[in-house]
């Protein structure tokens, strides 16, 4: 999937599920300015690596008090997702990284 593509389905799910209501919501879920989410998608920059994991704990956070069992499920599997990329993102820098010598 194409990252503008990755954006605005991580977007429109979280919208959704009833999570945020707008880019500048989800920017703040993301840990970001309001104007963040607009910023990364007009400049086609990835999701960082800290973003997913902020984004992930408050889909978790506000999915707590979500009643509907079938969206609280959704949640926890976007939140999942979103830990997955993280830890992917994680291993392709470390392993970038393994053949550089530390002085």
């Amino acid at each position: 999937m194409k990252n503008k593509e990755l954006l605005n389905t991580l977007y429109n799910d979280v919208k959704a599920l009833g999570l945020a209501s707008d880019q500048f919501e989800f920017s703040i879920m993301c840990g970001r300015s309001p104007a963040w989410f607009s910023t990364i998608k007009a400049r086609n920059l990835p999701l960082t690596t800290d973003a997913a994991l902020t984004l992930s704990f408050n889909i978790k956070t506000k999915a707590a008090v979500i009643l509907d069992l079938s969206a609280k499920s959704d949640a926890m599997r976007l939140s999942n997702l979103l830990i997955e990329q993280a830890q992917q993102q994680i291993r392709e820098k470390l392993a970038r990284n393994s053949g550089c010598s530390i002085s």
